[in-house]
C-alpha cells in the first residue's frame, strides 16, 4: 500500500496534476454525472437542466484554468505538494456544485438542492480529477522510462560500433602474431627435438627426450587450435537500435483487448458510492456497491474461464463477456429496488445496465494503454539487460585478445618457447650432433617443464569461448 501511495504522488502531484487533456476527459462524466444529479431532483425539463449542469460546469473549468496557471503553474517543472493538488481537485467540484445551485435557484428558479449539488461535484470532482492525474501520470512515466532506454539503446549502439572496430583489429594482430612470431618457433622447436632423439644414450635420456618431443608435438597442436579458434570465431556483435514507437494495439475488434478488473472495481465503486450516494443516501450506496462487487466478480470468472480456454483474444469472447454484465446489471436493477432494500430513486434498468458496460469499456481501454505501454517497457528492459551483458562479454573477449597478442609477441609464452630453444640449441650445432658428453637427463627434464608452461600458457590465455 506504500509503495502505491509513493507511486501515486510520484505520478499525479507533477506535470498531469491538471492538464487540457486530462480536463477534456474529465468534463464529458462530469456533465453527464451532473445531468443524472439534475435529473434525480427533478429539476425541472431537460432544457433546465442542461442549464443548470452547464453553468457549473463552465465554472468549475474556469476554476481550474485559473488553478494551474496561479496555484500549480510549476507542475512541469517539479512535483507539487499533494495537499495543493487535492485541494484543487475538490476545490473544483465545490465550484460546480455552488453555481450550479446558485445559478438554478437564484436565476432559473429551481428548488434548492445545495448540500446535494456541492456533495455530488464534490465527491466526483476530486476523486475523478485524482484518478485521471494519476493515470496520465503513470502513463508518463512509462513514456519517459521508455525514451530513457531508448537513449541508452542509442548509446549502446555507438559502443558496440567502436567495440567492433576494435575487435577486428585486435583479432587480425593476434592472428598475425601467433602466424608470423610464434609457429616458426614452434616448429624450429620439433625439428631440434625430433634431432636430438637419435642421441639418448641411457634409458632416463631416452625418456626425457621422448618427453621433449611429445610436448613440442602438443605445443604444436595447441597452437594450431587457438589459430583455428581465432580465425572461425565471429568477430562483429550485431546490435541495432529498433524503432519501438510502433503504435500499440488496444482495440479488438469494437472492445478493448484487455478485460479490466481492478481499474472497473476501482471506477464502479467510486461511481455507486457518489451516484448512488447522493441520490438515495446509504440504501443506494449500498445497492451500488454490491452490485459493483458482484459485477467485478464476473469479471473475473470471465477472465478466468477465458484464460483457460484461451479465448481472450477471440472476436466472440469481450463481446460475450459485455452482453452478459450489462443483462446481470439490468435485471439487477429491475429487482434490487423491491426484493433487497428499498430505494426513492432506482436508475431506469436500461439506463443502468448501459452505464455499467460504458464503465468497463471505459476502464478496459485505459488498463489496455497501461498493459501495452508496461509489456513494451519490459521488452525494452530486457533487450537493453541482454545488449548490455552481450557487450561486456565482447569486451572481455577484447582483453583475450590483447592479452594474446601481448603474451605472444613480449610475455611469458615467446619467453617460455625462446628459453626452450636457446637451451636446445647450446646442446646441438646446426646438424644436431651433441657439443658436449654431460649427462642430459636432468637438463632435458628442466627444458620439459619450462615447455610445459608454455603449453599451459597457450592452453588457458584467452580462454574465453570466441562463439557466441
Amino acid at each position: 500500500m506504500k509503495r502505491f501511495f509513493d507511486n501515486f504522488v510520484t505520478v499525479s502531484t507533477g506535470r498531469w496534476a491538471v492538464s487540457l487533456p486530462s480536463v477534456a476527459l474529465y468534463l464529458p462524466f462530469s456533465f453527464l454525472f451532473s445531468l443524472e444529479r439534475e435529473n434525480a431532483l427533478d429539476t425541472g425539463s431537460f432544457g433546465t437542466q442542461l442549464m443548470v449542469v452547464t453553468g457549473g460546469e463552465l465554472a468549475s473549468i474556469l476554476f481550474l484554468f485559473i488553478a494551474q496557471v496561479t496555484l500549480l503553474a510549476s507542475r512541469k517543472e517539479r512535483r507539487q505538494n499533494l495537499a495543493l493538488c487535492i485541494t484543487v481537485w475538490f476545490s473544483t467540484g465545490l465550484v460546480a456544485g455552488l453555481v450550479s445551485e446558485y445559478y438554478g435557484h437564484n436565476t432559473l428558479g429551481v428548488e434548492s438542492h445545495i448540500l446535494m449539488r456541492v456533495a455530488n461535484s464534490l465527491l466526483f470532482s476530486g476523486f475523478a480529477l485524482g484518478l485521471i492525474a494519476y493515470w496520465f501520470g503513470t502513463l508518463r512515466k512509462i513514456r519517459t522510462e521508455r525514451n530513457v532506454l531508448r537513449s541508452l539503446e542509442d548509446l549502446l549502439t555507438v559502443d558496440t560500433s567502436q567495440l567492433n572496430e576494435a575487435q577486428i583489429q585486435a583479432k587480425k594482430l593476434a592472428i598475425i602474431n601467433l602466424h608470423s612470431t610464434l609457429l616458426p618457433k614452434v616448429v624450429q622447436l620439433q625439428k631440434l627435438t625430433t634431432g636430438l632423439q637419435k642421441y639418448g644414450t641411457s634409458e632416463s635420456l631416452a625418456v626425457a627426450l621422448a618427453e621433449l618431443e611429445s610436448l613440442a608435438e602438443d605445443l604444436k597442436v595447441k597452437l594450431d587450435s587457438k589459430l583455428r579458434v581465432l580465425e572461425v570465431s565471429p568477430s562483429l556483435l550485431d546490435l541495432k537500435s529498433q524503432d519501438r514507437l510502433t503504435p500499440v494495439k488496444l482495440i479488438s475488434g469494437l472492445f478493448p483487448r484487455v478485460l479490466s478488473v481492478r481499474t472497473s472495481l476501482i471506477i464502479l465503486v467510486f461511481g455507486a458510492l457518489i451516484g448512488q450516494g447522493t441520490r438515495n443516501g446509504v440504501n443506494g450506496a449500498i445497492v451500488g456497491v454490491l452490485s459493483s462487487i458482484i459485477v467485478v466478480a464476473l469479471l473475473q470468472l470471465f477472465r478466468v474461464i477465458g484464460t483457460r480456454a484461451n479465448a481472450l483474444e477471440s472476436a466472440w469472447f469481450n463481446p460475450l463477456a459485455y452482453v452478459a454484465i450489462y443483462a446481470f446489471q439490468y435485471l439487477y436493477t429491475t429487482v434490487s429496488p423491491t426484493w433487497f432494500i428499498g430505494i426513492a430513486n432506482p436508475y431506469q434498468a436500461w439506463y443502468a445496465g448501459l452505464k455499467t458496460v460504458c464503465t468497463i469499456y471505459i476502464a478496459s481501454l485505459i488498463s489496455t494503454l497501461m498493459v501495452e505501454q508496461n509489456n513494451s517497457l519490459e521488452s525494452m528492459s530486457s533487450e537493453s539487460a541482454i545488449h548490455r551483458n552481450q557487450i561486456e562479454e565482447m569486451s572481455q573477449e577484447h582483453e583475450a585478445l590483447q592479452q594474446i597478442t601481448s603474451s605472444t609477441s613480449f610475455g611469458s609464452i615467446q619467453g617460455q618457447i625462446s628459453g626452450v630453444i636457446m637451451a636446445l640449441n647450446v646442446l646441438t650445432e646446426n646438424d644436431g650432433v651433441p657439443t658436449t658428453k654431460r649427462d642430459l637427463s636432468r637438463f632435458i627434464a628442466d627444458t620439459n617443464t619450462l615447455l610445459g608452461d608454455a603449453i599451459f600458457e597457450i592452453e588457458h590465455i584467452g580462454t574465453r569461448e570466441y562463439s557466441r
